[in-house]
C-alpha cells in the first residue's frame, strides 16, 4: 500500500510538472502584427490612426509600451516607423540615419535585420530549452529555495524599442535587446528579468508617506543591482564596453551615493524626506540600476557574493553588505556615513516583518 501511494505521488508530481510547463507560454502576437503593418508600409500604404491604435492594444505591446514609452515617445516612434519603411521617404530616412537619430537607427535595425529576427522568433516559439535557459541564468544569483518556476508565466516578445521589463502580467522583451544580449551570452537578459519574477521579498507592510521615497529607492537599488550581475557584469567584460555600461551606471554611482547619503543624513536630523521623484531623478530614470550595479559589483569584488545571494530578499542587508565591502575595497568605493547607516537601521526596525512576499518587479 505504501508503495502504491508513493507511485501515485510520483505520477501526480509528473502531471503537475507537465501542467506547470504548459502554463508557461510565449506570445509573439505583437511581433506578427508589426510585420503585417510594415509589409503594408513597404508598399507605401499609409499607417492609419486606427491601425496604429489597434497595434498598441495588442496585449504584448500594451503593457510593454506602458512601462517604456511616453505619449510623446510614441508619436516620434510612429513617425520613425513610417519614414524607415515607406519608400517615398527614403531620402529622409538616409538623412536621419546619417544624423544618428536614435529612433530611426533603431527602427532601421528592425527593418534590415528582419530575417534574423524572424529566425529568432521561430526558434523561441519551438524550442523548449528557451525557458530552461532563462531559469538557469536567473538561478545564478538566487538562493537555492528560490530555484523554482513561475506559475502561469507569460512571456511576450515585441518588435518595438530596445528594452525589457518584468511586470505582474509577465515578462516583456524587445527582439533587439534580447538578440544583442544573446550575442554576448545566451539567456542573460531574459535571465535578468526572470530573476525579478523569482526573487523573494520581505513584506514591510504599509509604508508611511514620508518613507516612500527612501524605501522605494533602497528596494529598487537591490532589485536591479543583484539582477544586473547576471547580464551587465558579462556585457561589461566586452572589449571597449560597446554598450556604454560604465558611462551609464558605473561612473555616476559614487556621486549618487554621496547625494543619497546627504539626503539620509538630512532626514536623520529631522529634515524633510526626499521624494520618490527626487530619487528617480537621481537615478537618472534607471529605476535603481544606478547605483545598484555598482554596489553589487563592489560586494562581489570583495568576496561577499555568497552573503549577497543568501540575503536576496532583504534590501537593508544589501546596503549593509555594500558598506562592509566598501571598507575593504582597494579602489576606495565611497562609504555611507555612520549617521546614514544608523538611520537605515532605525528604518529597518520600523518596518521589520517576519513574512516574505513574492512580488513581480519592474525593470
Amino acid at each position: 500500500m505504501l508503495l502504491l501511494f508513493r507511485r501515485l505521488g510520483f505520477c501526480l508530481g509528473l502531471l503537475l510538472a507537465a501542467f506547470a510547463g504548459r502554463a508557461q507560454t510565449i506570445n509573439v502576437d505583437a511581433v506578427t502584427r508589426y510585420w503585417q503593418i510594415t509589409d503594408a508600409l513597404r508598399q507605401d500604404k499609409p499607417l492609419t490612426d486606427q491601425a496604429w491604435q489597434d497595434f498598441l492594444e495588442v496585449p504584448g505591446n500594451k503593457i510593454y509600451v506602458r512601462g517604456i514609452f511616453s505619449a510623446a515617445d510614441l508619436v516620434a516612434y510612429r513617425r520613425a516607423i513610417e519614414v524607415v519603411y515607406m519608400p517615398r521617404y527614403d531620402s529622409l530616412r538616409q538623412a536621419k540615419l546619417k544624423a544618428n537619430s536614435w529612433y530611426y537607427v533603431l527602427v532601421n535595425d528592425y527593418k534590415e535585420r528582419e530575417p534574423a529576427y524572424r529566425d529568432f522568433v521561430a526558434k523561441v516559439t519551438k524550442d523548449p530549452g528557451t525557458f530552461d535557459q532563462m531559469y538557469q541564468c536567473a538561478y545564478e544569483y538566487l538562493p537555492t529555495h528560490a530555484h523554482t518556476k513561475v506559475a502561469n508565466l507569460n512571456i511576450y516578445y515585441e518588435a518595438l524599442g530596445n528594452d525589457a521589463t518584468s511586470q505582474a502580467e509577465g515578462l516583456f522583451y524587445s527582439l533587439r535587446s534580447v538578440r544583442e544580449a544573446d550575442a554576448v551570452k545566451p539567456g542573460i537578459l531574459q535571465g535578468h528579468e526572470m530573476h525579478h519574477q523569482l526573487r523573494p521579498r520581505k513584506d514591510f507592510g504599509p509604508v508611511a508617506d514620508d518613507d516612500q521615497g527612501l524605501m522605494g529607492i533602497i528596494g529598487s537599488i537591490q532589485n536591479e543591482g543583484l539582477a544586473d550581475l547576471i547580464d551587465k557584469r558579462v556585457e561589461l567584460a566586452e572589449p571597449g564596453d560597446p554598450r556604454g555600461i560604465r558611462e551609464w551606471i558605473l561612473d555616476p554611482a559614487p556621486a549618487f551615493i554621496h547625494r543619497m547619503d546627504s539626503a539620509i543624513q538630512s532626514r536623520a536630523r529631522g529634515g524633510a524626506p526626499a521624494s520618490v521623484r527626487y530619487y528617480r531623478q537621481l537615478s537618472r530614470g534607471s529605476n535603481g540600476h544606478l547605483p545598484g550595479f555598482f554596489m553589487a559589483s563592489i560586494i562581489e569584488r570583495n568576496g561577499y557574493v555568497k552573503q549577497l545571494i543568501t540575503a536576496a530578499a532583504d534590501p537593508f542587508a544589501f546596503f549593509y553588505l555594500y558598506q562592509k565591502a566598501a571598507k575593504k575595497d582597494r579602489e576606495h568605493a565611497p562609504l555611507f556615513s555612520q549617521a546614514a547607516m544608523r538611520y537605515l537601521k532605525e528604518l529597518e526596525r520600523t518596518y521589520a516583518r517576519p513574512r516574505l512576499a513574492p512580488v513581480a518587479a519592474k525593470s
